[in-house]
């Protein structure tokens, strides 16, 4: 019987540990500061991932904040104001072949923004005599409460 409920109590732990992640947002440390949540999810598409070992580098008004590996978030403390974010392939870190994504975000002081690398095949263009993979790559603001569902299931990435 107690060996049951040790099993039982392990399995049900367990069970709790594989489903998908918690995520809290951590505000700006200070009133005038702004944060960005820029996150990379799995595609919702079938099979497989596309560009899953391909990312880019991240910069922040030219400044670059890191690469944004495949299925990770980055979180970004910067002043509020208006930005100009740039998602590109021509830097040393990057490993990233398609053309750069520019991007101005405006923060208030205090608010957190949700910024998701959007990566699917596009299937309309990818047809059995096409040459390689076509792909729809957007950088789009997502709503609070949907980004956070979908952030969860990523890792964080180290600055």
């Amino acid at each position: 019987m107690r060996r049951s409920l040790i099993l039982l109590t392990t399995l049900l732990l367990l069970g709790g540990c594989a489903g998908p992640g918690y995520f809290e947002a951590i505000p700006p440390s200070s009133a005038d500061q702004a944060v960005i949540y820029l996150y990379r999810p799995e595609a919702d598409n079938p099979g497989r991932q596309p560009l899953r070992f391909s990312y880019p580098d991240v910069l922040i008004d030219e400044q670059s904040v890191g690469t944004l590996q495949f299925n990770s978030y980055r979180r970004i403390e910067l002043p509020a104001g208006r930005h100009d974010i740039r998602i590109t392939g021509l830097t040393r870190q990057a490993k990233w072949e398609p053309r750069d994504i520019k991007q101005v975000v405006k923060v208030a002081p205090g608010e957190i923004k949700y910024l998701k690398l959007d990566i699917r095949f596009n299937l309309s263009e990818m047809t059995l005599g096409s040459p390689g993979p076509s792909y729809l790559i957007h950088l789009r603001p997502v709503r609070p409460d949907d980004a956070v569902y979908e952030i969860r299931n990523t890792e964080p990435q180290n600055p």
